[in-house]
Formats: C-alpha cells, structure tokens, sequence
C-alpha cells in the first residue's frame, strides 16, 4: 500500500501535466462599433521577416511557419466568404508569433526528523522547462489602418514534433483563433 500511494498521485500529476501541456488557450477582442458585415475581401500587411538577435528570434522568422500560418488563415477566412485581393482590400490582416520560455516546478513534499535532533529532508522537486508559442492574428480596416479585430491563441509548443504534426496542430489552432470571426 506504502507503493501504491505514491504511484497512483504520481500519475495523476502526469495526467494533469499532460492534459495542461497539451490544450490551447484562445482569446478574442474586437472593435464592438465596427461594422463586420462590410467586410468581404483582405489581403495581407507586409511586415518585414528578418531575425534580430538569438536563435529563438531566427526560429519564430521561419519562411515556411510563415506559408503554413498565411494558407491556414487564408483557408479558414474562405471559410467564412471572405477573398483574398492583391488591390484595395476592405481589410488587412497580420499576424505576430512569440515564444516564451516557461518551467513548471513540482514539489512533492517534505520528510520530518525520525529522531529530535535529525536533520530535515527536502522532498523531491521536479522542474521541466518548456516552450510556450503565442500566435496572435489581427484584422485591420483597411481605409481606416484601426485594429478591428483580434484572436490570440497559447500553447506549449512540441519540439519533437514531425512537419507534419507541426501543421496539424498550426491548422488546429488557427481554426481556434479565427471561430470567433466575425464576432457575434
């Protein structure tokens, strides 16, 4: 029984781990005096792609992270009946990417003295140290260069992850972000 306990909050610890670990946290705000109905065509806001500084700011400038994110939203916005324009758009849309580094500690308590005099035992403290992404996918007036329209999506980003998965789950959250496009 003294093994058992142990094992059985051991797994549940990596269960909620691994559920947390895995979910996307999506957020939404928008312009409530826009108009969304007058908003029928888009076309892209050219940022400039060049990395400045560290490896992690080479990994977020990504060319082909840019294709995935540009046709994953352009097919999400089709969805929806909207058309990409090269000339005169009612909007323009940009997105931003961030990486943040996170650690998770988990303690797992302390032992007491056997005797009145003994020295104190730490219990075992687990870190992990992890990637969080942001992608955050903004929606511009076009006439009037104001923000309309915002969705921002975090999650822990899986380095091992096969180019494949990577769009997968790239597809998955943008799908995420953009269910709240128009807003309603």
């Amino acid at each position: 029984m003294r093994i058992l306990r142990p094992l059985v909050v051991l797994m549940a610890a990596l269960v909620v781990a691994g559920t947390g670990c895995s979910s996307i946290t999506v957020n939404h705000d928008f312009d409530s005096t826009a108009n969304f109905g007058m908003y029928k065509t888009y076309g892209w806001l050219l940022e400039p792609v060049a990395a400045v500084g560290d490896a992690r700011a080479a990994q977020q400038m990504n060319t082909l992270l840019d294709k995935r994110i540009r046709t994953a939203v352009d097919q999400q916005l089709a969805a929806k009946g909207m058309m990409l324009v090269t000339e005169d758009p009612d909007a323009q849309v940009v997105y931003h990417l961030g990486i943040d580094k996170e650690i998770d500690v988990q303690s797992w308590g302390y032992t007491y003295p056997r005797y009145p005099y003994g020295a104190w035992h730490g219990g075992r403290v687990d870190v992990y140290e992890y990637n969080v992404g942001t992608l955050i996918v903004d929606i511009i007036d076009a006439k009037s260069d104001q923000l309309i329209w915002r969705g921002t999506a975090t999650k822990v980003i899986d380095e091992s992850a096969t180019a494949g998965e990577r769009e997968a789950n790239l597809n998955e959250v943008i799908a995420k972000i953009l269910v709240g496009y128009p807003p309603k």
